[in-house]
């Protein structure tokens, strides 16, 4: 697990390093400098001829330091400072008087000539307001010497990509390389910043954790080493009943392949069991394609007897995936958010319901909530939230934290870089994993599954989506190493899963 910062935390870092535990800034700013040289070097690019663009604030001196190690390894380095003198940080002053020692002069104007490289450090974490005029002309000339074949690092964060969002402020440098300090940063995970980011290496500069003094991170995420310890460890004597029975209310007319993969993924996850719930047309399918699930299936109308009984029998219920929008659907969703007893995954249809439904909307804020995990992608979100594409765009993390306080609920919003959020923690995770392969039609009820499965063996909700959303990304990836990500299929990721999570967890090995 690690920690993503935004600009002011990470600022109270390195505030708290240099002032409250005693390390000099000018010895960060060198050891900055040496792990942008190290990551350049890593790349075994071409640098014969490399470029700093450097703004006046400490970034600005972070890239001069590194272009002052690169020329001392043989490197024809051209410097460009932009911004006004007196605005120069007390560092940036430092190393532009080293620079001046060693007889390197810094120009004031960005020339036509072709390099191997360019090191951007013009802005960053701390930019909060559009970037224009001059500075939007060297953002500009930056990504055309990218065009013309340059290798673009950014130092610590690409210039113009805002550090709390990830929002191109006016315009961005496309970065082929980013090499931030001590912690990631938002603006590196969410979108469009990530794309913008490149390669991202996080370098240890001397920033201890301890720097933080109490005041804890908001958010963070999951890396590939993390998988042993999000899991649910597997007891050796352990049963089917043990791991979970799982109700499953999904599918509908022409619409059996969603409740499939749903609970294929629920059993994968490695709940004990699952019982679908679905209409009697696709009985006959879902016996043929999955022979280990339990089926209630009825002709016109559920009986709430039997649905009863169902949700009496299990521990965890997942409803939504292909189940529809009719009336019966309606019903369904009705008795799921009135029961209320179990842990809840509502995906797809489900969360078009509780959208469309004031009743339904209601059962889900006077009590079910505490139960519930939505899932909704950006379209559901917003009807959940009646709100539009352009707030969706803008405000993202607090219509997130917006929807998990209006059903006291826990929200796994799918995207991109997807974020899980529950009412009344102050935690956010953002996820890491995944790729754009996964844009496939059921993928989005594996998840569902995945996290219902999880549910099933006793996590807790928030850690249970925040597990589920990782290791549905992290098969994605593995996936897209067997198929590609134009040809990988929802199938593909359950596939896949069983690989992910063919490891040791604890002193219990789990083989699936």
């Amino acid at each position: 697990m690690k920690y993503v910062l935004k600009a002011d935390e990470m600022k109270m870092c390195d505030q708290n390093t240099i002032k409250r535990v005693g390390l000099p800034s000018m010895v960060l700013m060198e050891r900055a400098a040496l792990a942008v040289c190290e990551e350049i070097a890593a790349t075994e690019q071409k640098m014969d001829k490399a470029l700093v663009v450097a703004g006046v604030g400490n970034n600005g001196g972070d890239g001069l330091a590194a272009g002052r190690l690169l020329a001392l390894q043989g490197v024809q380095v051209t410097f460009y400072m932009a911004g006004s003198p007196e605005k120069m940080s007390e560092e940036t002053k430092k190393q532009v008087f080293i620079l001046k020692n060693l007889g390197i002069s810094i120009q004031s104007k960005l020339d036509d000539a072709e390099y191997d490289m360019v090191v951007d450090a013009l802005f960053g974490i701390g930019l909060s307001r559009e970037v224009q005029g001059d500075y939007a002309e060297i953002i500009q000339k930056i990504n055309r010497y990218r065009q013309q074949g340059a290798f673009i690092c950014s130092v610590d964060i690409p210039s113009g990509i805002c550090a709390d969002t990830g929002e191109i402020l006016g315009c961005g440098v496309q970065a082929d390389l980013t090499v931030t300090f001590g912690f990631i940063k938002r603006g590196h995970l969410l979108y469009p910043g990530k794309k913008y980011t490149g390669m991202l290496k996080v370098k240890d500069i001397g920033i201890p954790k301890e720097a933080f003094f109490g005041k804890k991170p908001q958010a963070f995420c999951y890396e590939s080493q993390d998988i042993p310890m999000i899991l649910p460890v597997r007891a050796l004597d352990g049963n089917k009943g043990t791991f979970g029975k799982v109700i499953l209310i999904a599918g509908s007319r022409d619409m059996s392949g969603a409740c499939l993969l749903c609970a294929k993924a629920v059993l994968r996850a490695g709940a004990g069991m699952v019982k679908i719930i679905t209409p009697a047309c696709n009985r006959e399918i879902v016996q043929i394609a999955l022979p280990e699930a339990m089926l209630y299936t009825f002709e016109e109308t559920p009986c709430r007897e039997k649905l009863w009984e169902a949700f009496s029998w299990a521990d965890v219920a997942v409803a939504g995936p292909g189940m529809g929008t009719d009336e019966n659907a309606r019903m369904l969703m009705e008795y799921v958010l009135e029961q209320n007893r179990i842990p809840t995954v509502i995906d797809a249809d489900g969360l078009n319901l509780l959208a469309a439904h004031k009743e339904l909307e209601k059962h889900a804020e006077n009590g079910a909530g505490k139960n519930l995990i939505l899932t909704p992608h950006p379209g559901e979100l917003g009807r959940l939230l009646k709100t539009g594409k352009e707030e969706y765009r803008r405000e993202r993390e607090q219509l997130v934290l917006k929807l998990a306080g209006k059903f006291g609920c826990t929200v796994a919003a799918k995207d991109a870089a997807t974020l899980v959020a529950q009412a009344g923690r102050k935690e956010i995770y953002i996820n890491t994993s995944g790729n754009d392969g996964m844009a496939a039609a059921g993928s989005g009820d594996v998840l569902a599954g995945i996290i219902g499965g999880l549910l099933a063996q006793g996590m807790k909700a928030f850690e249970a989506a925040c597990a589920g959303v990782y290791l549905h990304g992290a098969a994605g990836n593995k996936a897209a190493e067997w198929m590609g990500h134009y040809g990988m299929t929802a199938t593909d990721i359950i596939d896949a899963f069983a690989k992910i999570t063919n490891i040791t967890v604890g002193k219990e090995q789990v083989k699936n």
